[in-house]
């Protein structure tokens, strides 16, 4: 059964050259593991790489982008898989709707907002998928660190913590999603 796979990455266009080429790699491994992949649907940065990777492969994409982003994070055009919102709010909700599991790759606040959404629905029992992290050439250690503070702060309870997965490959990442 083909996973559906929800997506956080940076839109950022001057991002170091290895984070694009992770966003490849990823969606390469997607595309072979027949995942579909629900993502912000812009053409930019790391979602673009993916979108980019996922169609020239035949692979199946869906993006959810809000009406007035369309001006600052130009939508996909090759994306035929691809709804328009209203706001954010309902955004978030619908990429992570029905999803095995979410990931965030390398991205900025918006990638830490939607991570931290869904990692806080997520201790609700209000998200039942995975929260993923992929933690490539370190990116994510000093949120990881800051984590472990506030478990060892008790500010944070362990087995909360421990539900956010952390992989520090694709390979590792592929193989935790495809056990789902």
């Amino acid at each position: 059964m083909s996973k559906r796979v929800c997506v956080y990455c940076s839109s950022s266009n001057t991002l170091d050259n290895k984070y694009n080429e992770a966003a490849e790699d990823f969606a390469k491994a997607a595309f072979l593991h027949n995942y579909t992949i629900v993502c912000g649907g812009s053409i930019r940065g790391l979602m673009g790489t993916i979108i980019d990777t996922m169609l020239s492969n035949n692979g199946f994409v869906e993006g959810i982008i809000p009406q007035f982003m369309q001006d600052i994070e130009i939508h996909h055009p090759n994306l035929a898989n691809l709804t328009i919102v209203d706001t954010m709010s309902r955004r978030k909700e619908l990429l992570r709707e029905n999803c095995d599991a979410v990931v965030a790759l390398p991205g900025g606040i918006g990638t830490l907002d939607e991570l931290f959404e869904v990692f806080t629905l997520k201790k609700l029992d209000m998200y039942a998928g995975k929260v993923m992290v992929l933690n490539i050439y370190g990116f994510f250690d000093p949120l990881i660190s800051l984590l472990d503070h506030l478990v060892k702060e008790n500010c944070l309870c362990p087995n909360y913590r421990k539900s956010l997965l952390v992989f520090n490959s694709i390979d590792e990442l592929i193989q935790a999603i495809n056990s789902l």
